[in-house]
């Protein structure tokens, strides 16, 4: 029999090709895209959250670190149809904006069975939600005969000067103590001009990152900072001689919020993400490690670790929370300001 050509066996083969079976595509990608910080938080998060999550969904997580504003940044760039994250985790204060312009979906208690648990003061507009918090207060060395703070004013005592730690004011905790600073030296908690002129006069080491005040209380090079409680009692289980102080005038939070982008691909899982991450294990692992305070009030903590975190209503009550999304309009004048007079 003669041979066909190999140009010929060659378009045989593409047309048989077009003739058989084609395999099915599911349309849905297997590959969550979430965001998430590094260090501490990014190994007890693979631990707890990702590495159940893949094997019950049979799925990938792909966890994108940073810090919220650059995440926003990116999303913003995007475009609420095209975003580049499926899930979207961190802190409130830039979120109002991507929020107002529609980039987040609606949200979900029925794909999402636990944020019925969560309390109310968690859930922030009719998108997003609070996954956990910590309070935001002051932290100092006992090895080194500091007066214990019992007040936010107390952080101006003499007796600190030269030791104290703060942040700029694009930091969630830096314009969070710039507030508190506000009420106790002016009229109320946006009265700025008050706020400033009091922190001028603290002379403070002043950096953008809670790591690098957690280093400088390591290293000594500061005694007393504004921290939250989750980094003070993390340090304190690394043997660094440190405690945490609610000051009397009130505590703010420092919120890890969440949100399922509005173009997500996958919506339904990126709803089962958020909902693991509110199950008591979640919860109570990120408690445990990292000593942030859960949302979910089911959540049943050791005593241990009950003690030192928010674990109730009267607890929840006592929590000082802002209107982010007015704040977003103010700041720019506000961080004017500040870089103005203490830069």
């Amino acid at each position: 029999m003669r041979r066909l050509p190999l140009a010929a066996l060659a378009l045989l083969a593409v047309a048989a090709a077009t003739w058989l079976p084609q395999p099915v595509v599911d349309a849905q990608s297997k590959t969550l895209v979430v965001t998430g910080y590094g260090g501490r938080w990014s190994e007890v998060m693979k631990k707890a959250l990702v590495e159940p999550f893949e094997k019950k969904y049979d799925a990938r997580v792909e966890i994108v670190t940073g810090i919220t504003t650059e995440w926003v940044a990116k999303l913003m760039a995007a475009g609420p149809d095209n975003p580049p994250f499926d899930v979207v985790m961190g802190n409130e204060p830039p979120f109002p904006i991507p929020r107002e312009r529609g980039f987040f979906e609606k949200r979900n208690p029925t794909a999402a069975p636990n944020i019925k648990n969560v309390y109310d003061k968690a859930l922030i507009g009719d998108t997003s939600l609070a996954i956990f918090w910590a309070r935001i207060g002051l932290a100092y060395r006992t090895d080194m005969g500091l007066k214990r703070p019992t007040s936010w004013k107390d952080f101006w005592d003499p007796s600190y000067d030269a030791k104290r730690g703060i942040y700029v004011i694009g930091n969630t905790l830096g314009i969070n103590f710039l507030f508190m600073a506000d009420k106790i030296y002016g009229k109320d908690y946006f009265d700025v001009d008050a706020g400033i002129a009091a922190i001028k006069k603290l002379n403070a080491k002043m950096v953008d990152f809670t790591g690098t005040i957690e280093k400088h209380l390591q290293s000594k090079e500061v005694s007393i900072a504004v921290l939250h409680d989750g980094s003070t009692y993390d340090l304190a289980k690394r043997d660094i001689p440190v405690d945490w102080v609610a000051p009397k005038e009130g505590v703010p939070i420092l919120d890890q919020v969440i949100q399922v982008t509005r173009g997500s691909k996958n919506k339904d899982l990126a709803w089962k993400l958020i909902d693991m991450y509110l199950s008591p294990e979640v919860q109570t692992a990120f408690a445990t490690e990292l000593f942030f305070s859960p949302t979910n009030k089911t959540v049943k903590l050791p005593p241990d670790v009950a003690k030192k975190l928010i674990t109730g209503p009267a607890d929840v009550d006592k929590l000082v929370l802002f209107d982010w999304n007015q704040v977003a309009k103010q700041r720019p004048q506000w961080t004017e300001r500040w870089n103005k007079e203490l830069r």
